[in-house]
Parts: C-alpha cells; structure tokens; sequence
C-alpha cells in the first residue's frame, strides 16, 4: 500500500526554501484577508499543518492500469503526516508516515479501498514540510500532477469531450471533511447549457467521493464545460477524461486534471510550444460562469516583448464558453509561448489550453492560473515512458523585471537548467530539462511569476502549473 524511497542525494544547505527566506525574499508579510490562495501551494513552517487533496481514479476503473499519490519531503528535518484514503462508498482507511529529507512515499489509493474505481486521499502533513502529487498510468496514456491544497465552493471544468465513440468523462467530487456537502453541476455542451435530472442538489457524504459520469449523461458532445456550485459544505473537484483515438476528433490520452477554484479577470498558461507537424498550437477554452456577459481577449506570451502575435476578441454571455483556435496562423514562426485570457470589463471567467501530440496521442489540457508567487516547487518525479521535461516561467505583470533563480532542492540538476535570468514584463523562459531521475527544484523570483512544467514522451504528454510556496502568492495586477 505504501513504499519508501530515499533520498536521492543529501540536500542542499538551503532546502526548505524556509530556511533560506530571509536571503531569498521568499518570506512575504500579506495581510491573510488580501492574499491569493494559490491551487496548490506548499507550507514551509514546520510548526503548521498543511493538508493536501489528491482525487481520481484506482486500478479499478477499466480505463486505468495505475494511479500512484506521491509524497516528497522538502525540509531538512524528517517529515510526519497521516494519509487518509476514501471512496464512493464512504469507506476511510488511514494510515500514519514518517519519510528522511529528501525521501518518497508512494500511495497506491486502490490497495486502500480494494474494488473501487475512485478514490480520495487526503494528505496531512504535521512536521516538516512536503509536496504532494498523483500520477495516474493506462493503455491510452499518463498524467502526471501536483495534488491540490484548497478545497472550495465554486469550480469550474473548462473542458471534456464525450463525442463517441472512444471518449470517456467524469466530473469527481471529493469531500474530505465529515460533514456532507451539496453541489449542483451545469453543463454546457455543443447545444448549449445543460442540466441533467440528476445534477442538482448532488449529495457529497463526508469522506467520500462521488464520481458523475459526465458521457452518460452529456453524450456526444464535442466538448463539454462545467461548473459546479456547493450550495453545502466545501469540495474538491477534478475532471478524469480517457480517450482511446477511436472518436472523430482522434484524441488520445488520460488525463486527470483539477477543477478551476476561482474565476479571475487575468488568468494564466505558461510553457506551450508549438513544433510543426508533431504539435498543434492548441485550443484555448474560454467560460463565462458569471451572469453577466463578458468582453475578453486572449494574448500570445513569447521569449521576446517585440514578437507581437495579434490577441483573439471574444463576448461571451452568461453560461457560455468559447473556443479559440491557437492553429490560424498567428503562432507561425513563434517559439515556446504562454497564453493570457484577460478581460476588458472587469468581470471574470475560467479558462483551459487543450493540445494534442502526434496523428493520435499525447492530450494535455491546462487550466489557466489566476494567482503568481515569488516562490515555487517543481518535482520532477519518475519519467514514465522517458519522459522529457520543460520548465517554463512566466512574468505576468505589465511593468517591471522579475529575476529568477532556479535550485536544487533534492535529486541531482538537471544539465539545461540555467541558475539565473531575468524576465521583461509579458515574457515567458523555458528550460528544456530532458530525461533523468527523479528531482525537485525551486524557483525563486524578486517578482511574482508563474511557473509551470510540461513533459512529453512518445506517446503521451502532460502538463500542470508548479506548487507556490505559501505565503509569496500575489494577484497580477489588471492590465491596462
């Protein structure tokens, strides 16, 4: 159920940013009322509690081989925690851990809770401090993410197709809490909204997980949004998709991906790339939840502030979503890129990056980001299927250089990464890192930035924003 790694090499003098802030600046002092949570962010005081969220699938769905929650210690101390793994039925079964500085636990939820097909785990950490993260392996492909540490009461799920066939979708409610939650979902599909029967008033019993299989109800749907609103209680909501290629659109991949937590007026993708025939530029999903309609545009962020890509305008009204299509010709001749969604009224909206990899293979979806930090963790774990790995970091703010530094933390750096750059307003970098085993960096800035990391093999690619460090959150002022 649970195995152990050590470290892979004894860590640096610095790890655990925490001891390092003061030199760093990675210690913010923000009013606790003003500051942005980030999805997932790490605490580096040993004396708090952090909990993490891990949701998805098990051994049990037919459509997965494996899925493997993660938990590396950070800090230069040995780090204690409990996980606790639930599923459908209400069943918990919990088990305490302790790992060495620098070492792995790997959880495999469905040993827990044998014969389901979705699981939640919660991870809470005591002393020490940790990042937490899932992978989930099948025939069609891997996804590979950081666990989230907020659970809320507003998501939304800017993309899944259900067009058949070979196109699977389920919309996953984890409650980690005692209490019972109640959410309504809403879906809006090739038709337009939607609500099903089903959808309202969908009871979440404490410490368990409902799975709403999204194809059954929405079927045939090229694409389909969702939000999902808690009208009790609070959840974490994750969007599980499994393509085989057989479907008209030819998608491949499983991809496990969290819900979108906020809407926001300036929201974020770093580290896309476009390379000729074996990528597409990629499609950006646009939703408006709000009961306004909404005046946006999406922006093309590159290496260089002189290489202007002209922005995509859109209107969207109350309940709808909006696709842009990154592959009209404006991303030619353009390197590795970054998209900002923005709004030009002031009211908010959710969005995602879809990309595909190959004639058939390799589905990455991305939610956009609303919330950048001075600081950020990025673990690099196994590299199924040889993976290769980029790091990208984006400057989000209308004046002002950011400077980066990126360090080692534990494992071995990898050969491309470069130490130090500075990033003009707007920009992106990206560090091609290749394969190898196992690390974990930090990415330090004088300004908040976002950082992400995408990895690709052969046949399957994955992408996700890093983990903020606590405490360095900071909202990208409005652009002018």
């Amino acid at each position: 159920m649970i195995a152990k790694r050590g470290p892979a090499i004894v860590l640096l003098a610095a790890l655990g940013i925490a001891t390092a802030a003061t030199s760093s600046g990675l210690e913010v002092q923000v009013d606790a009322g003003d500051r942005p949570e980030a999805r997932s962010a790490v605490v580096l005081d040993r004396r708090s509690t952090a909990l993490w969220f891990c949701t998805g699938p098990t051994a049990g769905l037919a459509e997965v081989d494996a899925r493997i929650v993660e938990v590396v210690g950070i800090s230069a101390s040995p780090t204690e925690g409990r996980v606790t793994v639930v599923d459908e039925t209400g069943r918990a079964v919990e088990r305490a851990f302790r790992i060495d500085p620098g070492g792995r636990l790997e959880v495999s939820p469905g040993q827990f809770v044998s014969g389901a097909a979705f699981a939640g785990v919660t991870v809470e950490v005591r002393g020490g401090a940790a990042v937490v993260g899932q992978t989930v392996l099948g025939p069609d492909g891997m996804d590979r993410r950081p666990c989230t540490t907020r659970a809320a009461d507003a998501w939304v799920v800017p993309w899944s197709t259900t067009a058949r066939p070979g196109n699977r979708a389920w919309v996953l409610l984890h409650n980690p809490f005692r209490a019972a939650a109640v959410a309504d979902l809403r879906f809006v599909g090739d038709i337009g909204r939607r609500e099903t029967l089903d959808s309202q008033g969908v009871v979440v019993p404490g410490r368990s997980v409902v799975a709403y299989d999204v194809t059954e109800r929405i079927a045939d749907s090229a694409i389909v949004s969702a939000t999902v609103d808690v009208r009790v209680g609070r959840v974490v909501v994750a969007r599980l998709q499994a393509s085989d290629g057989s479907g008209p659109m030819a998608t491949r991949g499983l991809d496990l991906v969290p819900g979108v937590p906020e809407a926001a007026t300036r929201v974020f993708v770093p580290g896309l790339a476009r390379t000729g025939e074996e990528a597409d530029g990629g499609s950006v999903v646009v939703v408006n939840a709000g009961v306004e309609p909404v005046e946006a545009e999406v922006v093309v962020r590159t290496a260089d502030q002189d290489h202007g890509v002209e922005p995509w305008r859109l209107v969207l009204r109350s309940g709808q979503r909006h696709v842009v299509d990154l592959d009209d010709g404006r991303l030619e001749g353009i390197g590795p890129f970054g998209v900002e969604v923005r709004t030009l009224d002031g009211r908010p909206v959710a969005a995602s990056v879809l990309q595909r990899f190959g004639e058939v293979g390799g589905l990455s979806v991305r939610p956009a980001v609303a919330v950048a930090a001075r600081g950020w963790v990025v673990d690099l774990g196994e590299r199924y299927g040889a993976m290769t790995d980029v790091l990208a970091v984006m400057n989000p703010a209308i004046e002002g250089i950011a400077t980066i530094e990126v360090k080692v933390l534990a494992g071995t750096a990898p050969a491309n990464v470069v130490r130090s750059v500075e990033l003009s307003p707007g920009t992106q970098v990206s560090f091609d890192l290749g394969a190898g085993p196992p690390v974990v960096l930090a990415v330090e800035s004088t300004a908040p930035v976002i950082a992400s990391v995408h990895a690709r093999a052969e046949s399957s690619a994955t992408g996700s924003i890093a983990v903020a460090v606590a405490g360095t959150e900071a909202r990208p002022v409005p652009s002018r």
